[in-house]
């Protein structure tokens, strides 16, 4: 009878334990799968955001100058403002390595970036080479941008992508704008895409062109010089990748992730474990782009394998029983779901307020908290350049873009005087350290005051107030942030002296105006920023800073519609007319007064955390003197 007994409880819980350890090993395979295709489909869709804005913001400038043309607002037979016009585009977008701009007459405007950043110009009558003809005679025979096939130009020393826009009035052609992205640009891209050495992950990040031949990669980087006329592109083999001229070999697991053309794949190669993924991208050119990464999948295998073996030691040990079976099934979900739950937050945009994965007594646990949090930097550091807010508005809001709009800006240009002079007598890491110490301390003051960032373009800033959100007296808020960068500048002027360190001098230009702002771009990426004349003329007065002031610490010059708009808030002293480069007739230009006539609070400039106070707290100061004392 004991026997019998026995053998039924046994049974019994021989089967219970059974069936739980089965159900929990189906449930954390489900949960481990579904968070494996989820991250691997946010990553790879990550790098495509990050490509296509690359390349469209290249793009998007040669619409810009050929649409000018187009419209006649920027007339081909003004070289000065021309070459002016598109040394700005050149400005607005770092990765253009050279801009083409011709006439139907075939006169060419060349600009191209030196090794320094520097833009070289250079005018040219006739077509002076096959290529440039080429360029012409495709442009003649057709009405829409397209993108050429890489190749090699000896003038840059590069393998460059090159778009082209067609500028047609009607059935009268005009010319052409045609930009250049090289493959070390790209190459440089996919590098700071990649995990960073110090970040203990193992994550590579490159760009095919085709299914054989290599778009980006850091081996492009670091030899600029393996490209050349006869072999504008390297092929796979060609890369010293083993991972990658073997990508062809990987085993593909579609029951993973199949959707929008995702592979993801794995690879063995010396006993090591890689897991490929890549994703097809069409419209730039008839040869679809492949961006792809691969990272180290032994923590991946080792997960599966700590969760075959917690199902051995479950059916072995029956002396334990269920609560080995319910401790083996807390110590396995629990890591789970937390890092389910980290993942939700991730796919919110919610990086900051995310925390790294506790540590686990279970070495595989261990390894996948470890893995994760690895790529929890990874994001957090691509995350930082995406405009989060915006797209978390959009998602509120259940849009799937900001449109376009016509709205009444403020637009604020900052820039530090004799910023390549200082950077030649000081290291290149000290170089970073003060660009971004710099760059900072201006975002603060802009920041505080409501206004929104566009861009960074090297040492300089550009920001607007009044998109996205609509903000009154945005004219005050510029000025008021101008105030605060003096004061703030100011003080760290004073604490470098400490050091024995030379001051910073910065110029400000504003500029008010109707600008087009929202969705700026292609159906394939989107840019939220604004265009219009305002930009350049608030461009425009922070240059003329070094003209009318060029050893103050800091200039701030406005225009008529910003004086007017403050009214006799804010003390200016008139400047007077002046005349900037690429725009006919003259402007009022007037300079704000320092802090002392503009008082702001102490409590205003002590911590760039607290809101800022009313623009109304500016002390009303009349001043004015005739242009010649300016």
């Amino acid at each position: 009878m004991f026997a019998v007994v026995l053998a039924c409880f046994g049974s019994l819980l021989v089967v219970s334990t059974g069936l739980i350890i089965a159900i929990n090993f189906r449930t954390s395979v489900a949960i481990f799968s579904n968070m494996l295709a989820q991250s691997v489909i946010r990553s790879i869709n990550g790098l495509e955001l990050a490509l296509n804005e690359h390349l469209e913001a290249a793009s998007d400038q040669a619409e810009f100058i050929a649409n000018a043309i187009r419209l006649g607002e920027l007339p081909p037979d003004a070289p000065d403002r021309l070459a002016d016009f598109a040394a700005g585009s050149l400005a607005a977008a770092p990765q253009i390595g050279g801009l083409l701009i011709a006439n139907a007459e075939g006169r060419l405007l060349t600009l191209t970036r030196d090794k320094t950043g520097g833009v070289q110009r250079k005018w040219l009558e006739g077509a002076p080479n096959k290529l440039v003809e080429t360029f012409d005679r495709n442009a003649r025979q057709r009405k829409t941008s397209y993108w050429d096939p890489p190749f090699y130009s000896p003038a840059v020393a590069a393998t460059m992508m090159n778009y082209h826009t067609p500028i047609w009035r009607g059935d009268t052609y005009l010319g052409y704008v045609a930009v250049g992205i090289s493959t070390e640009a790209l190459s440089h891209l996919a590098t700071n895409l990649s995990d960073p050495p110090e970040s203990g992950a193992k994550t590579r990040v490159f760009i095919l062109y085709g299914e054989d031949r290599v778009l980006a990669h850091k081996y492009l980087e670091q030899n600029p010089g393996a490209v050349s006329t006869d072999k504008p592109l390297l092929s796979i083999a060609d890369v010293e990748d083993p991972v990658i001229s073997r990508l062809k070999s990987r085993e593909l697991a579609p029951e993973i992730v199949n959707t929008d053309g995702i592979e993801l794949g794995k690879l063995d190669l010396k006993g090591t474990g890689y897991g490929i993924v890549t994703k097809p991208i069409s419209g730039y050119g008839d040869t679809p782009l492949i961006i792809g990464a691969y990272f180290d999948g032994s923590r991946v295998a080792a997960l599966m394998g700590s969760i075959l073996r917690n199902i051995a030691i479950g059916v072995g040990v029956l002396v334990v029983g269920f609560g080995l079976a319910f401790w083996l099934s807390r110590m396995i979900t629990r890591p789970i779901r937390q890092t389910s739950k980290v993942a939700t937050a991730i796919t919110a945009l919610e990086f900051d307020g995310v925390e790294p994965l506790p540590r686990n007594r279970l070495r595989e646990l261990d390894n996948l908290a470890v893995s994760f949090n690895a790529m929890l930097v990874a994001l957090k550091s691509f995350g930082r350049y995406v405009p989060r807010n915006l797209v978390r508005q959009l998602i509120r809001e259940g849009r799937v873009g900001a449109g376009i709009e016509e709205r009444d800006l403020t637009v604020m240009f900052t820039d530090i005087a004799n910023f390549t002079k200082t950077c030649e007598t000081i290291p290149p890491a000290e170089v970073a350290e003060f660009v971004n110490h710099h760059l900072a301390l201006v975002s603060d003051c802009i920041e505080q005051q409501g206004g929104t960032i566009d861009k960074f373009i090297g040492d300089a800033v550009m920001a607007f107030w009044g998109a996205p959100d609509s903000i009154d007296n945005q004219a005050q808020h510029a000025l008021r942030a101008a105030t605060v960068l003096q004061i703030s500048l100011a003080k760290d002027n004073g604490e470098r002296a400490q050091r024995n360190l030379p001051p910073v001098r910065i110029r400000i230009g504003i500029h008010s105006g109707p600008l087009i702002v929202g969705d700026i771009g292609s159906p394939t990426r989107i840019n939220y920023t604004v265009i219009g004349d305002v930009v350049n003329i608030a461009q425009r007065l922070e240059a003329l800073g070094k003209e009318v002031d060029p050893d103050a610490e800091s200039i701030v010059l406005v225009s008529r519609p910003v004086r007017d708009a403050v009214g006799s808030a804010v003390a200016f002293t008139d400047v007077g007319k002046k005349h900037v480069k690429g725009r006919e007739g003259e402007i009022e230009v007037f300079r704000l007064c320092d802090a002392h006539a503009n008082k702001v609070p102490d409590e205003q400039t002590s911590s760039v955390s607290e809101r800022s106070t009313p623009a109304s707290q500016y002390r009303t100061v009349r001043s004015r003197v005739k242009p010649s004392d300016a």
